[in-house]
């Protein structure tokens, strides 16, 4: 199991409680169940999740969502690139939004998805760009 240091950063977007944690290096896979048993994922999710980690792939991520509680949990993995962790966490935050949207009843078609995705990326700026710069950087 990978023991390393993530970047951890806590959002409120409307009453849902949002984690998201960027694996730069690798995963802190301890870190990652704990969070997903705090918002009662179900067993399954957690070993598909652990196999992820596990698997050493780089380019995934995940989201798991809890509409009951109205909380989430957003990991993106270790990039090859800064396009591919540009990719992955465009995705991650796609999933998301439709989450969320979907919980309050609204159309995925609808702007708010786009407002909330948009507003997840202006408050998470810093780290994609500090990612996405150094993963250009790296080869």
């Amino acid at each position: 199991m990978g023991q390393y240091a993530m970047i951890e950063r806590e959002l409120y977007i409307g009453r849902w409680h949002v984690d998201f944690l960027f694996a730069d290096e690798g995963y802190d896979d301890e870190l990652v169940l704990t969070r997903l048993y705090d918002i009662d994922a179900p067993v399954y999710i957690m070993r598909e999740v652990n196999e992820n980690m596990e698997s050493g792939d780089m380019n995934t991520g995940f989201t798991f969502t809890n509409s009951d509680l109205k909380e989430a949990l957003v990991v993106v993995g270790p990039s090859s690139s800064g396009s591919e962790f540009q990719s992955t966490f465009a995705h991650e935050a796609y999933h998301l939004a439709a989450a969320i949207a979907s919980s309050l009843g609204i159309e995925l078609d609808s702007e708010t998805p786009a407002y909330i995705t948009g507003d997840l990326t202006l408050e998470l700026i810093d780290v994609i760009c500090e990612l996405g710069c150094t993963y250009c950087n790296k080869f």
